[in-house]
């Protein structure tokens, strides 16, 4: 009974391993933004996202917002190669919104290359507003 268990547990780890969209290979990218001069609550409510550290074949982004685990919305977008996403862009994200005097705000990003694969992943988590 046990080794049965066993084998189980090995094929359902083979399972996860092989259907799993992201690349073992994969590499941690650097994403930087700040706050500054953002409208709360607004959807496409996004800084300015700095990106370094591009994965070569990334043809998309995928970004997320999260404020305590809960995400705000995710959105794909094209790869221009200037490692910016402009300010605004993310119009299917609601941006921050505190319900106190400050919340703490994640932006992940997902490297995506032509197979489907996340190549590389980064992120960054700041308080919203800043505070000093």
């Amino acid at each position: 009974m046990k080794q049965n268990i066993t084998y189980v547990l090995i094929i359902a780890l083979i399972v996860l391993i092989n259907c799993s969209n992201v690349s073992p290979d994969a590499i941690e990218m650097k994403v930087d933004f700040t706050w500054d001069g953002l409208v709360p609550c607004a959807v496409g409510g996004n800084p300015e996202i700095r990106i370094s550290g591009i994965p070569e074949g990334t043809k998309t982004f995928v970004v997320s917002l999260y404020d305590h685990g809960m995400s705000h919305g995710k959105q794909t977008l094209g790869n221009d190669g200037s490692g910016i996403i402009r300010k605004g862009a993310l119009d299917e994200i609601e941006g921050p919104c505190p319900f106190a005097d400050s919340g703490r705000y994640k932006f992940k990003v997902e490297a995506v290359n032509a197979n489907k694969k996340i190549i590389g992943i980064g992120s960054l988590e700041r308080n919203y507003p800043e505070v000093e």
